[in-house]
C-alpha cells in the first residue's frame, strides 16, 4: 500500500500485514483499520431501514446509514454526524451492538475497516435523502437484499442483529 516514507520520503519495505519500516530513518508506518460506524434502525412496523449509495465505492449497493469517524470525534459524535448528513435526522436510544471488519476499497486503495454498528430509533416520517444517498427504503426482516448489500461488514452485522433478535423471541414450539 506504501511505497515512501512519510518521515524521509526514502523507499519503505512492506514487514507484515500491517508493519511497513523505513531502512533509511527506521520509521515504522503501522496500517490500522480505519473506524466507521452504521445504524441499524427500524421502523413501528419492524422493518429495517437500508440506503442506497450514491458513490463509489459500491455505488447503487444497499447500506446501512453510517460513515467514516472524522479525527477529533467519538463514535457517537460521527455516529450523529453521519445521520444527520445522510438523513436529516437525529437518533433516539442509540446503543452499540457489535462490531465487523472489512476492507474498503477506494480509488485502488484497499483500506482496512472495522465497523461499529449501534442499533436506535429515527421517524420515519422524518428522514429524507441527504449527502451520499440516493433512495431511502425499510424492508421487511425476512426481505433483507442481502446480495445487493454493499460491504461484507454490513452484511455480517445486519445477520448478527436478526441472529439476537431471534434468540431473544425464540418462536413458540407447536405441541
Amino acid at each position: 500500500m506504501f511505497t515512501f516514507c512519510p518521515r524521509c520520503s526514502k523507499k519503505i519495505t512492506k514487514k507484515s500485514e500491517n508493519l511497513f519500516i523505513c531502512e533509511y530513518c527506521d520509521f515504522h508506518l503501522y496500517e490500522n483499520p480505519r473506524p466507521t460506524n452504521g445504524l441499524i434502525a427500524e421502523n413501528e412496523n419492524g422493518e429495517i431501514l437500508l440506503v442506497k449509495r450514491k458513490d463509489h465505492p459500491k455505488k447503487g449497493y444497499w447500506d446501512v446509514p453510517g460513515g467514516f469517524v472524522d479525527p477529533e470525534e467519538t463514535l457517537e459524535e460521527s455516529f450523529q454526524r453521519e445521520i444527520k448528513e445522510e438523513l436529516n435526522a437525529e437518533v433516539k436510544n442509540l446503543k452499540y451492538l457489535t462490531s465487523t471488519v472489512d476492507r474498503y476499497l477506494y480509488k485502488g486503495i484497499n483500506y482496512h475497516t472495522i465497523c461499529f454498528i449501534f442499533t436506535g430509533k429515527v421517524d420515519q416520517n422524518k428522514i429524507t435523502v441527504h449527502d451520499d444517498i440516493t433512495e431511502i427504503k425499510f424492508f421487511p426482516k425476512n426481505k433483507i437484499p442481502f446480495d445487493g448489500i454493499a460491504f461484507v461488514g454490513v452484511k455480517k452485522g445486519i445477520k448478527f442483529y436478526l441472529s439476537a433478535l431471534k434468540q431473544s423471541n425464540p418462536t413458540p414450539k407447536s405441541e
